[in-house]
C-alpha cells in the first residue's frame, strides 16, 4: 500500500474542506468587508456564492458578475437583493427562470420601464410581485387589475391569482377606478378572498366606496375603513354608530 499517496490526498482534502468552511463563515458574516465578499463571489462553493448574493456589503461589480451564475438559486437571491444595481436587474428580468424574474418584479431597485415590461410576464408570482411593488406605475396596476377582474368573473381564483388582486387592492398607486372594479366582482366563488379588506385600507379609495364598505358585513373591513386616514367625516359618523365597540371607538378617535 502506498501510504504516502493517501496522506497527501487527505492533506489536500483537508485544506479544501477548511477553505470551504472559512469561506462560508466569512460570506455569512454581516461584518465582512466588501473586498473580501468581492473575492468570494467567484468561489467554487455554491453556498458561499449564495451568501455573497444576499449580502448587503457585496460590491456592485461582484453582484453584476453573479447575474451570469449557472445556479438558479443564486440568481434568485441576487434578484431579491435591494442593493443589486438596476442594470443587473435589467439583465435578470429576461432570465429563463420565472422565480428569478418574479424577484426582479418585486425589487425596489428595478427601473420602472422594466417593471412595465414584466407586466407582460404570464408567471403568476411575477404578477404578484409587481402588484405589491410600491414603484409599479398606476397604468401597469390598472392593466393587471383589469385582466385579473375579468378572470375572477370567469372562474374561482387560485390562491396565487387571488394574491395578485390582493396586492393590487393594497397598492397605494392603484387608481380608484380599478379599486371600484375589484370591489364589484360578482362571482361568489371569489367572495371569500375579501379583496375589500385591502381596498378599505387604501389611501386611493374613493369616498363613495368607503361609504359603501362602512356597512360591509365583515368586521375587519369596517374596522379598516374606520382607521383609514382618508375616510371622510360623514363615513366616520356612520361608523360611530356601528354595533361593534372597537369600530365605534376607532371612528370616534378619528
Amino acid at each position: 500500500m502506498n501510504t504516502a499517496a493517501n496522506i497527501n490526498e487527505f492533506s489536500v482534502t483537508s485544506v479544501l474542506t477548511q477553505d470551504k468552511i472559512q469561506s462560508r463563515e466569512k460570506a455569512n458574516n454581516s461584518n465582512t468587508d466588501s473586498d473580501t465578499l468581492g473575492n468570494l463571489a467567484t468561489h467554487r462553493d455554491f453556498y458561499v456564492r449564495r451568501a455573497v448574493a444576499t449580502h448587503y456589503n457585496t460590491p456592485k461589480t461582484a453582484l453584476s458578475k453573479l447575474a451570469s451564475d449557472a445556479e438558479e438559486q443564486i440568481r434568485f437571491y441576487l434578484a431579491a437583493n435591494p442593493n443589486t444595481p438596476p442594470e443587473t436587474l435589467t439583465q435578470l428580468a429576461s432570465d429563463e427562470s420565472g422565480d428569478v424574474r418574479s424577484q426582479v418584479a418585486g425589487n425596489s431597485n428595478t427601473p420602472v420601464d422594466i417593471l412595465e415590461e414584466l407586466a407582460k410576464d404570464i408567471y403568476m408570482e411575477t404578477q404578484r410581485q409587481l402588484a405589491e411593488n410600491p414603484n409599479t406605475r398606476a397604468t401597469v396596476l390598472e392593466k393587471i387589475g383589469h385582466n385579473m377582474v375579468e378572470l375572477a368573473e370567469l372562474k374561482a381564483l387560485s390562491s396565487q391569482e387571488a394574491a395578485v388582486l390582493r396586492g393590487i387592492s393594497m397598492n397605494s398607486n392603484t387608481p380608484s377606478q380599478t379599486l371600484e372594479k375589484i370591489s364589484t366582482i360578482q362571482n361568489r366563488e371569489n367572495h371569500y378572498w375579501l379583496f375589500e379588506l385591502g381596498i378599505a385600507k387604501n389611501c386611493n379609495t374613493s369616498d363613495t366606496l368607503l361609504e359603501k364598505l362602512a356597512t360591509h358585513p365583515d368586521y375587519d373591513i369596517r374596522y379598516a375603513v374606520a382607521n383609514n386616514s382618508n375616510t371622510p367625516d360623514f363615513v366616520l359618523n356612520i361608523l360611530a354608530t356601528d354595533k361593534e365597540y372597537y369600530i365605534r371607538q376607532a371612528a370616534e378617535k378619528r
